[in-house]
This record gives structure tokens, C-alpha cells and sequence, in this order.
């Protein structure tokens, strides 16, 4: 009972600011283990459910960085409200024996890369289409500050191709990446991964 008493001071401080991130060990453990991003690849998530997608990318971004991998799940996210105690427990009870998770309360990338300074971000080509659109920043101009703001905290990010608007897509069938930022984004060959369900649609044929 006081390990669950622990976990929820924890989540406590998260959600009051007076911490950043809460490191999670695969044992399920909660810690707030200073961590040096600069090696670490971070797949983010709502993981809603994990499934072996998230498994599989993991692993081949693990293979082409050499980076220790962590999955990062957020407590709020950019369109929907923060998510409710009971319901971030039982998304991270799905990762024990998987893997490291972290718990932040940022958002968006912005607000990630100044956490994890260092860090690559692996995303699949919807949300890195999502990354680009001046729509979330208010224009081009907030665009731009938001990129300039991931690029000089030394983050970047490996995307890998999925299928969305009933097409299979990689990074470059992607029409709104500007020139002076496609340095921030490197491709995961299709051959190496390729993945055409998403978790909402796991999420409907576990409830048939």
C-alpha cells in the first residue's frame, strides 16, 4: 500500500510542477532519477493501448541510433485534457517488463525538448505532418520559433511512415516540412518498418 501511497506523491508533484519527469523502471518502480538525455531516444504516446507497433519501432530506432530507449507518456497532450490518475495508472501497469517510461506534463515538443535536451524524438509521419502545420503555433512565425526552440536544445526527430487519409505515407510525401527544417527530421526507411493500424483502431476491434 505505501508503494502506491509513493507512486501517487509522485504523480502529485508532477502534476504541481515541482517536478519535470517521473522516471518509471520496468519493474513498475517510480523515481525521479536525474537522467542525461543526450543517448536517449524517446518514444512519445498516449499508448491507448500499447500495442506491438509501439514495440516494434522501439526496437528498430533503438537499432539505428544505439540510443537507450525510453517511452514517454504525458499527462495532458496538445487536444485533449489531462488524463485522469486512474486512467495513467492503468496505461503504465501495460508497460511492466516492456520497457523505461517517463511521465511528463508537456504537451508539445517544444515543451519536451526542453526537458529532454539531447534526446531524438521517434513519431510516425501523421503527428510529424501535425509538428509542421503553422495552425498549432499560431502561424508561420510561432512555427518557426517552436522548430528553432527543438533544434537549440539539440533535439531532432526519426519518423517513421504510416498509413493515414488512406494512403501510406513517409516523411517525404509530406508537403508542409520547410527546406530550412528538414534537417530536424530524419526517415525510417519503409523496409526497416511499416505499420498500417493505428492504436484507435486496435482500440475498436478490442471492443467487438
Amino acid at each position: 500500500m505505501n508503494m502506491l501511497n509513493k507512486n501517487e506523491r509522485y504523480l502529485i508533484d508532477l502534476m504541481s510542477g515541482k517536478l519535470n519527469y517521473i522516471h518509471i523502471d520496468r519493474n513498475g518502480d517510480f523515481n525521479n532519477t536525474n537522467i542525461d538525455w543526450k543517448d536517449t531516444l524517446i518514444l512519445s504516446g498516449s499508448f491507448n493501448p500499447l500495442h506491438k507497433g509501439h514495440e516494434e519501432l522501439k526496437e528498430i530506432a533503438t537499432a539505428m541510433t544505439k540510443r537507450k530507449p525510453y517511452y514517454e507518456l504525458s499527462i495532458k497532450n496538445a487536444v485533449k485534457l489531462t488524463i485522469s490518475t486512474d486512467e495513467i495508472f492503468e496505461r503504465i501497469r501495460q508497460f511492466k517488463g516492456k520497457g523505461d517510461i517517463v511521465l511528463s506534463d508537456a504537451k508539445i515538443f517544444t515543451e519536451k525538448s526542453h526537458i529532454y535536451q539531447g534526446a531524438i524524438f521517434v513519431i510516425g509521419a501523421d503527428l510529424c505532418q501535425e509538428i509542421n502545420n503553422p495552425i498549432y503555433y499560431g502561424g508561420e512565425e510561432g512555427l518557426k520559433k517552436s522548430l528553432m526552440t527543438i533544434k537549440n536544445n539539440n533535439c531532432r526527430f526519426l519518423v517513421a511512415g504510416r498509413f493515414f487519409n488512406n494512403k501510406y505515407h513517409t516523411i517525404d510525401d509530406l508537403m508542409n516540412i520547410s527546406k530550412e527544417h528538414r534537417f530536424l527530421f530524419e526517415s525510417i526507411p519503409e523496409k526497416l518498418f511499416r505499420l498500417d493500424i493505428s492504436s484507435t483502431e486496435i482500440r475498436l476491434m478490442n471492443k467487438e
